[in-house]
């Protein structure tokens, strides 16, 4: 039954994050044909604030996750309550302190932000921020209490709501109406998480003793998310100051490519993280007793997210030009860092291995070095004259070394020798280094080519079939002991669920 409601979790959770994505992928392309590279480089720059914003926060839902599962499994209801209500504290004192700030700072100083939304985008943004922390400490307890259910709708209305309403209010409003569509739906769908939390998640907050202790246990956590929160968007960062708006729209493109490409690998750790932490518990602090969950996570991963990027480096040409022709010198940034998700997909896998053994101070060096290695790379990218390809391949070759780095900490915090560690890591970068070159011949040689768009789109889906079946056959042996077919009936798809119900019957 926990195998079969992990599975169910993480596909429903899974499910509504593509949802969600599809349609902030959707806001983003019309966003980009509306203002063109410029104008969706701005908008860009204003979704830092909300990055960052909401980053802030998550040494106290670092500290929520270690501390929640825990006391839960102890059945001492009255510490459950207590850190519950010390965390809501501290997430309301940050929120305070982050407002205060950012209207100090842009209050006294113009850049490209304010120069383009001015203080009320501001202010409408820091709305947004607010209401999705106070969701966010909703969720933490949720998912801990093993309530996924209300966490996905909270996605699907603020993803449907503030998308929708959002491209419909762009003939009245602009480039504004993107926003206050995100403001509506991120209000509503805050009524509908706080009201099913009602049962587990106290409104009143209380400083003590557990306020502190939070941020104790989440502190190395937050360092390493921060920073590795930094490494996967200081390459916008750096291009908004070297390079221009422009050049951060063109950018964009690609971001938001990748954005869609980890739904899978962060859908997985969501759920995965508080079940490895019961697990763990359970079986008496055993390190070993985590490995299969985790190996078998990570191959599936290994597999199936290379060739979703590969899909989507097949798709960009074609894509791009007849969506957004203006973002046509974009293409090449697009494709390198389609694969770059896949470089980052075992990344939260195995941080939240050591955060789960309680060995977050690991994490901390690997996040500074990382952050330290994709700046130093970016810089060197962008004053060698290489532009945005050259930051995407230094994105790429960072996130790469990260999950590489990760992986191999993970297998040896729970037990495995050297030599089994790396050969563990070899078979789950086998199918990137074999999607990559394959992907290339593919879109380079495929026959077919045309200037008439109906060959193009002929020759786009059939490359992509043929590849996917070749990719098949060539990733087969490494599928063997993950339990893919398994999985899939233990879920309760509307085809198993008829089929025992006609077993049943008989």
């Amino acid at each position: 039954m926990h195998a079969r409601k992990f599975i169910r979790d993480s596909l429903g959770y899974t499910v509504s994050q593509y949802w969600v994505r599809f349609l902030s992928t959707l806001r983003g392309v019309v966003a980009a044909r509306l203002l063109g590279p410029g104008g969706y480089g701005s908008w860009n720059a204003l979704m830092l604030i909300m990055d960052y914003g909401i980053q802030a926060h998550s040494i106290t839902f670092a500290g929520l996750d270690q501390a929640v599962p825990a006391r839960i499994v102890d059945g001492d209801e009255a510490r459950l309550v207590r850190v519950k209500r010390a965390g809501l504290f501290n997430v309301l004192l940050t929120t305070a302190l982050i407002v205060l700030g950012c209207v100090v700072y842009f209050g006294r100083s113009h850049g490209q932000v304010r120069d383009a939304w001015g203080m009320t985008g501001v202010a409408v943004m820091l709305a947004c921020v607010g209401l999705t922390v106070f969701s966010y400490y909703h969720h933490t307890l949720l998912r801990s209490h093993g309530n996924m259910g209300a966490v996905s709708l909270w996605y699907l209305l603020q993803g449907t709501i503030g998308v929708l309403l959002g491209l419909g209010l762009i003939p009245w409003l602009g480039q504004w109406g993107l926003l206050w569509g995100w403001f509506l739906g991120t209000l509503i769908a805050t009524v509908s998480v706080v009201w099913r939390g009602r049962s587990v998640v106290p409104l009143l907050p209380r400083p003590g003793g557990d306020s502190r202790a939070l941020l104790a246990i989440g502190l190395p956590i937050f360092i390493y998310s921060y920073s590795n929160f930094v490494m996967r968007s200081l390459d916008r960062v750096i291009i908004l100051k070297f390079l221009g708006t422009s050049a951060l729209g063109l950018y964009g493109l690609a971001v938001m490519a990748v954005g869609f490409l980890l739904t899978m690998p962060d859908a997985v750790s969501y759920v995965l993280y508080p079940r490895l932490l019961r697990r763990f518990r359970e079986s008496g602090d055993h390190p070993p007793a985590l490995r299969d969950p985790v190996h078998r996570s990570m191959r599936a991963l290994s597999l199936i997210v290379p060739a979703l990027c590969a899909l989507g480096y097949l798709a960009a040409d074609d894509m791009v030009s007849w969506l957004l022709p203006r973002f046509a010198e974009g293409v090449p940034a697009l494709r390198i860092l389609c694969f770059s998700a896949a470089g980052l997909s075992l990344a939260n896998v195995g941080s939240i291995v050591q955060m789960t053994l309680g060995r977050q101070l690991v994490l901390v060096p690997v996040a500074v070095g990382m952050t330290a290695l994709g700046v130093a790379l970016d810089l060197v990218a962008v004053w060698s004259g290489h532009g945005i390809r050259g930051v995407a391949w230094a994105t790429f070759f960072t996130y790469a070394v990260n999950s590489a780095v990760l992986v191999l900490l993970a297998d040896a915090a729970m037990g495995a020798s050297l030599k089994a560690r790396l050969g563990f890591l070899v078979r789950l970068f086998l199918p990137l280094v074999v999607a990559i070159p394959l992907a290339y011949l593919f879109e380079r040689y495929f026959p077919g080519y045309g200037p008439h768009r109906g060959m193009r789109w002929l020759r786009l889906i059939a490359s992509m079939v043929l590849w996917l079946g070749l990719y098949g056959l060539i990733a087969a042996p490494l599928a063997r002991g993950i339990g893919l077919r398994q999985l899939s009936t233990e879920f309760d798809w509307p085809w198993n669920a008829a089929r025992r119900q006609g077993g049943t019957r008989e």
